[in-house]
């Protein structure tokens, strides 16, 4: 990426680090100890990090290349994280509004895209004024998080309607994106191709920020499915994944 400005880089990698003090406060919340938050950070930005500043992402001309390998593999993780025993405890410790609302962390994420496209780096089909409609969940997000934290009922369809809407334009981008970089099964060849996967510090936005999406998604369908199971169990206590709850 050889026209990406220092400031993009500067802004970008400000914003890797707002998410993961946000994500640090949640684990807080839900009681998560150090070492499993050290041990995500040295999976999800170290790891990627060091792989891309030595070049060992670079190819992509024969399969399977080796970033997308990595970020299939970090998905997996993210799945299975989501589904353990600290994907229950983060389910019922932070409430599902703030888990709603962290994905507003995807407006300035579509804003550094656009720049990037502007600059020459990135291809039109992943910004808003292509084929990425992140900002849609991005504005949705904080809307309907805020309002889940203030307090106010929102009926449980139309958070899971909100979380599908938004788990699809995720998947949409991600498509998008991994047929834009310069593998044998590129489709949109107009432009730069797509080489976020195995640049420093770009490689932190498929890595770890699309990661997040991910996982906040799956984590409201675990709260939704909760809050399913304690209207069904008479005996169940009310858990923390309250519609309103922080």
């Amino acid at each position: 990426m050889p026209n990406a400005s220092a400031a993009s880089a500067g802004l970008f990698s400000g914003l890797v680090l707002l998410v993961v003090i946000v994500i640090g406060f949640g684990f807080r919340r839900a009681g998560v100890g150090w070492v499993p938050a050290v041990a995500l950070l040295l999976a999800y930005l170290a790891t990627p990090g060091l792989l891309a500043c030595l070049g060992a992402l670079d190819r992509y001309d024969t399969p399977p290349a080796p970033a997308l390998v990595l970020l299939l593999g970090l998905t997996l993780l993210t799945v299975a994280v989501v589904l353990s025993r600290l994907g229950t405890r983060l389910a019922a410790g932070v409430g599902m509004g703030a888990v709603v609302a962290l994905q507003a962390f995807r407006i300035p994420v579509e804003l550094l895209l656009h720049r990037l496209y502007d600059e020459g780096d990135v291809p039109l089909q992943m910004t808003y004024s292509g084929r990425n409609f992140d900002m849609v969940s991005g504005v949705s997000g904080l809307i309907l998080g805020a309002w889940l934290l203030s307090g106010g009922r929102v009926p449980r369809a139309a958070v899971l309607a909100w979380n599908v809407l938004g788990f699809a334009l995720l998947a949409n981008i991600i498509g998008v994106a991994i047929l834009c970089t310069p593998a044998p099964f590129r489709q949109f060849t107009e432009g730069p191709p797509n080489l976020l996967p195995s640049t420093f510090p770009y490689i932190w936005l498929p890595s770890f920020l699309v990661q997040v999406a991910l996982g906040s998604h799956l984590l409201v369908f675990r709260q939704l499915w909760l809050q399913r199971e304690e209207r069904v169990s008479p005996t169940a206590e009310p858990g923390a994944a309250a519609d309103g709850g922080a």
